[in-house]
């Protein structure tokens, strides 16, 4: 048995499912841009969360203290975490523009 015949076959299959992988990847195109939108929104939806859950607690509504906790912990989680991304990108923009060309 030629093990040499049997290496041809499995590299064609693989080159095979790459194009379908870069198929499959080209009609879902999600830019930078909207990720990071929808993460800003995501942080802003549990940020009024917080807010609502902090004001029924205030106000008696909320018994369970916890929930306005995590509530609260989530939205603070959220929002440095789009901080971290945020500077992250500045930092690399940055080590871009001091590239000499």
């Amino acid at each position: 048995m030629q093990v040499n015949s049997l290496l041809k076959i499995q590299n064609q299959n693989s080159i095979e499912n790459l194009g379908l992988f870069q198929k499959e990847s080209n009609n879902s195109q999600t830019t930078f841009n909207d990720l990071f939108k929808n993460a800003i929104n995501e942080a802003n939806i549990l940020d009024q969360m917080a807010q609502n859950d902090s004001v029924k607690l205030a106000t008696g509504e909320l018994d369970n203290i916890h929930e306005a906790m995590i509530t609260a912990q989530k939205a603070d989680v959220s929002l440095q975490f789009i901080m971290q991304v945020r500077n992250k990108v500045l930092d690399a923009y940055r080590e871009i523009m001091r590239m000499q060309i």
